[in-house]
């Protein structure tokens, strides 16, 4: 349940089951197909404003860290057929 997935198919019992478990990470899913017989039913997704504090939280993640570095990613971004630096 922890990988991302883009779709994932749920039935209805499942959902009431494992209702906290499947909406704590929707944000990060496309969406929830919910089955009820084995044909689909109905489909829940997360709103816009959800998806946008995950990327939110996402950029900020190497703030103050060793990656938080202007030298850092001059050396990622440095091409070793160019003869002269990447300018930043």
């Amino acid at each position: 349940m922890n990988t991302p997935l883009l779709k994932r198919i749920v039935s209805i019992t499942e959902l009431r089951r494992n209702f906290g478990e499947l909406t704590e990470n929707l944000a990060e899913v496309e969406e929830l197909i919910l089955t009820k017989g084995g044909e689909p039913f109905a489909i829940l997704k997360s709103t816009p404003n959800e998806k946008a504090k995950i990327l939110k939280k996402a950029a900020g993640a190497w703030e103050k860290t060793a990656l938080d570095s202007d030298r850092v990613w001059k050396e990622v971004f440095k091409r070793r057929s160019r003869k002269e630096d990447i300018v930043l």
